[in-house]
């Protein structure tokens, strides 16, 4: 067993800041390590060269989620969270919960907090609408440090319910959050559902709105659905139905209802833009796609069902469409990337033996092409990540239906349309059915193993663990 001096133990104090509460003699309650000073905020990679640094998460934990922070990335595991600088791949704080699970995270928009929530005591939760208390702890995303913390009632709603106006999008979670504010949704006396804005810090209550339809139909009902921040403005993903509509099996009836994008201004809660369509189809339970371009804040929405399709693309804090040209509805293109000035797609050429990627203007003005060697059938919209230079494939190596190989990063530079192939010694394994055959079940690991965070492109060694859960990371750097 190594042991630190007394004199190395002095010397790392300035260092690190560390707390850690135990409970008698046993595991510590509280595993928290911060940084005296912020940390430098790093770029994110317009193009990657090489592996820069593996990371393992901490014994008996796994990862949960990845995000961006201007510092690197937010890791989320299973009892906290750890700050990983991005260039270097080392821990920069930590704050952690050895034997409790996490029960949600989120980081705000400008990066600079971090949310992580534990339930704070045995609540009822198990019907749903019932709630339970958790404590909500927040976090300086520079330094780790305690900002505040609060218990807070989070609904409980099933994502599937035969409550066809549930909470889609809060299951459990802090909910969408600003930067000093997050947002729920709250059933309300005339049987819709009210937006209701808590601040952050507080848990107190800000605003809560319950938007009407432009027709002023009053039969109608409101319906929230996803949502995201971007500029401080909540946009809402939302449907107007008939308040006829009572089960899901009219949902499965072609109907008259209204679908909308709704701006909202984070601090006083007041209606900014609106774009709707008006529908005659069965009603999504999601009916839109929505994206946020990671440098500008640019928002895009897709709205795809049966017989319509709708597309926007927007400046969030006007509302004001940005293109008139389609892109998402070409059957020839599929859509891959979203950049700040453009928008990447790729087509199959040659009969499928190539690819063709596309650097296209908001304009619809075809920028630059590159053409890659497609010797097995790729997923079109998967694996794929765009770089200001370069595209990311990550190519898992597939030697049959069922099975894959070493996993790849192929990287195809804009500028010479040349491609080179990184090994990322990771190995991706099938994930065995539940009971514990492999059968025919190969599900594809999905795109969102992909982070790209300021000083490095991240992703999930562990692609198809046999247990679902992802241990280490591995830092692609310029």
């Amino acid at each position: 067993m190594n042991k630190t001096s007394p004199i190395a133990a002095f010397l790392l104090l300035p260092l690190l800041s560390s707390c850690s509460v135990f409970s008698g003699w046993g595991e510590p309650e509280i595993d928290h390590v911060s940084l005296p000073s912020p940390a430098e905020p790093l770029d994110i990679p317009e193009n990657v060269s090489s592996v820069g640094w593996t990371w393992e998460a901490p014994d008996e934990t796994s990862v949960v989620h990845v995000s961006p922070i201007p510092y690197g990335l937010s890791v989320s595991v299973s009892d906290g969270i750890v700050a990983v600088s991005g260039d270097a791949g080392e821990e920069l704080w930590r704050y952690r919960r050895p034997g409790e699970d996490v029960t949600s995270t989120s980081v705000t928009p400008d990066g600079e907090t971090i949310a992580v929530s534990y339930r704070s005591e045995e609540g009822s939760g198990e019907e749903s609408g019932s709630s339970s208390p958790h404590e909500v702890v927040l976090l300086d995303s520079s330094t780790g440090e305690i900002r505040g913390t609060h218990v807070a009632e989070f609904v409980t709603m099933d994502i599937i319910t035969d409550d066809i106006r549930s909470f889609r999008s809060v299951d459990e979670r802090i909910g969408v959050v600003s930067n000093n504010s997050r947002f729920i949704y709250r059933e309300n006396d005339d049987g819709g559902k009210d937006v209701v804005s808590l601040d952050l810090e507080s848990g107190e209550e800000l605003w809560s709105i319950s938007p009407t339809p432009t027709d002023g139909n009053e039969d109608s009902v409101f319906v929230p659905r996803d949502a995201v921040v971007s500029r401080d403005v909540l946009i809402l993903s939302t449907t107007f139905m008939d308040r006829s509509v009572e089960s899901a099996a009219d949902l499965d009836q072609r109907q008259d209802h209204t679908i909308a994008l709704i701006g909202i201004d984070t601090e006083t809660g007041s209606e900014t833009w609106r774009h709707e369509l008006e529908v005659e189809a069965p009603i999504e339970a999601q009916p839109f796609r929505l994206g946020v371009e990671q440098s500008s804040g640019m928002l895009t929405a897709v709205a795809r069902g049966n017989d319509y399709h709708g597309e926007w693309i927007l400046d969030p804090t006007t509302g004001e469409t940005l293109t008139d040209e389609v892109f998402f509805a070409e059957d020839k293109n599929t859509v891959v990337g979203i950049l700040e000035e453009a928008i990447v797609n790729v087509r199959e050429i040659s009969d499928g033996d190539e690819y063709e990627y596309s650097y296209v203007s908001l304009a619809g003005e075809v920028q630059q092409t590159a053409t890659v060697n497609a010797p097995l059938e790729r997923w079109e919209d998967s694996f794929i990540l765009t770089l200001e230079d370069s595209i990311a494939w990550l190519d898992v190596n597939e030697t049959g239906s069922s099975s894959w190989g070493q996993a790849q990063l192929v990287i195809t530079d804009w500028n010479n349309e040349e491609s080179r192939v990184i090994d990322l010694g990771v190995e991706v394994q099938r994930r065995p059915n539940n009971d514990g055959s492999m059968g025919n079940y190969a599900p594809i690991p999905t795109p969102v193993d992909m982070t790209l965070a300021p000083g490095a492109l991240v992703i999930a060694e562990d692609l198809m663990a046999a247990n679902g859960e992802s241990r280490r990371l591995v830092g692609l750097v310029p």
